[in-house]
């Protein structure tokens, strides 16, 4: 499977290594603005039509999936 490299902010990157430690490792964080993950390509593929579909920004969208799934843990 491919991977791709999206970059999102770093409130938002910290948003996911608080929410979802297994997906997203402290030790990745860069100084800056904005961070990259990696993700394969089923998630890149949802994350960028999710973000398409409702003209919100990839953070949005990471933002918006941390809010529905901080309740299932």
């Amino acid at each position: 499977m491919r991977q791709h490299i999206l970059e999102i902010s770093t409130p938002v990157f910290r948003a996911l290594r608080q929410r979802a430690p297994l997906f997203v490792a402290g030790s990745d964080e860069k100084p800056g603005s904005t961070q990259q993950i990696v993700v394969d390509d089923d998630v890149y593929n949802e994350i960028i039509d999710r973000a398409i579909a409702k003209r919100k920004t990839i953070d949005d969208v990471f933002l918006e999936a941390c809010a529905r799934n901080c309740g299932r843990s």
